[in-house]
C-alpha cells in the first residue's frame, strides 16, 4: 500500500484555485452583490472575461440578443448563471489532460463533470428542489479526485480491479483497500485545500455515499444521482465503469420512479447539443 502522505501531498501539485474566480465566487453568494462589486474583480482576466461572454452567447443559454460585456451578462443571466459560467471556465483546464489511470481520454472527464452538472440541475428542478447555489459547483468537482489520484490508480490497476473482481468490492472500495484512500476522500482534501464552503468539500466527499447524509444534506444525494445517470449514459466511464454500489433509497427518498430516470436522460439529451460550447472551452 503506498504512503497515504504522499497521496495527499501530491494535491499541491494542482494549480491552485485562481484568485479572480475565488473572489467572483465569493461575490456571487451575496445576494447583496451590487453589478460593479462582480465586474471589478473579473474585468482584468481576460481568459474568464472572454469565456463568460463566449457562454453567455452560446446557444446553451438562447439568449435573444448578443452580450457585449460582462454587466450585460450578469443582468440578463442572473447570479447563479453566472457563477456557473465562471466556475466552469476556471476548472475546465484541470479536467481536459487524458486521465490514464482511470483509461479516460483527453476531454473525457470534463465531459462527465458538465453532463453531472447539467443533469443535477434537471433532478433538483424534477424533484421540486430550489436549485442550492453550491450545487452546480460541487457537481462539476466532484471528481476532481480522480485528476490527483490518477498516476496512482494506473500504478496499481491490475491489484484494484482484481479486488473488484475477486472481493465482490466495489471500485470506492478497492481504491481504499489498494491506496489508503479514495478519488471521493482526495477530491475532499482538494477542495479542502482551496478553501471552499463544507457543503461542497461534504459532496464531494460522499457523492458515492449519500445514504450518509440523505435527510440533511440537499445536494450531495442529487450529485449521487446526477453521477450514476451520467455514467450510465456511457459519459466518461473508464477503468471503474460502472463498478459502483446503487443506493436504492435515494430514488425513494426522492420518490423517483424508473420512469423519471428515462425522462431526465431525455432531458439532458434536449440540452446536449446546446451544451458544446461549454465542452469545447480551452
Amino acid at each position: 500500500m503506498i504512503d497515504v502522505d504522499v497521496i495527499i501531498k501530491s494535491i499541491n501539485k494542482l494549480p491552485p484555485f485562481p484568485d479572480v474566480a475565488s473572489r467572483a465566487l465569493q461575490i456571487l453568494d451575496d445576494p447583496r452583490a451590487s453589478v460593479d462589486q462582480v465586474i471589478s474583480v473579473i474585468q482584468y482576466d481576460q481568459a474568464v472575461t472572454a469565456n463568460v461572454l463566449k457562454l453567455c452567447n452560446s446557444a446553451y443559454y438562447g439568449l435573444r440578443r448578443k452580450v457585449h460585456s460582462l454587466r450585460e451578462g450578469l443582468v440578463l443571466l442572473g447570479n447563479a448563471e453566472l457563477k456557473s459560467i465562471i466556475l466552469a471556465s476556471t476548472t475546465v483546464r484541470l479536467f481536459q489532460q487524458e486521465n490514464k489511470g482511470y483509461d479516460l481520454a483527453k476531454g473525457e472527464l470534463w465531459k462527465h463533470a458538465v453532463a453531472t452538472g447539467i443533469i443535477s440541475k434537471i433532478i433538483s428542478d424534477r424533484v421540486g428542489a430550489s436549485e442550492h447555489p453550491s450545487l452546480f459547483t460541487a457537481a462539476l468537482l466532484h471528481d476532481i479526485g480522480k485528476v490527483v489520484l490518477n498516476s496512482f490508480v494506473d500504478r496499481y490497476f491490475e491489484q484494484i480491479i482484481a479486488l473488484v473482481n475477486e472481493g465482490e468490492l466495489s471500485f470506492l472500495e478497492a481504491e481504499s483497500k489498494m491506496l489508503g484512500i479514495n478519488h471521493a476522500e482526495v477530491g475532499a482534501k482538494t477542495g479542502e485545500s482551496w478553501n471552499f464552503p463544507g457543503d461542497i468539500v461534504q459532496a464531494i466527499r460522499l457523492h458515492h455515499s449519500p445514504e450518509e447524509v440523505l435527510d440533511d444534506d440537499p445536494i450531495t444525494p442529487i450529485i449521487y444521482l446526477a453521477n450514476i445517470i451520467t455514467l450510465s449514459m456511457g459519459i466518461g466511464v473508464g477503468r471503474d465503469g460502472l463498478s459502483y454500489r446503487g443506493k436504492q433509497e435515494v430514488l425513494k427518498h426522492y420518490g423517483l420512479k424508473a420512469k423519471d430516470l428515462q425522462e431526465i436522460v431525455v432531458d439532458f439529451y434536449d440540452q446536449y447539443s446546446k451544451v458544446q460550447d461549454i465542452l469545447k472551452l480551452s
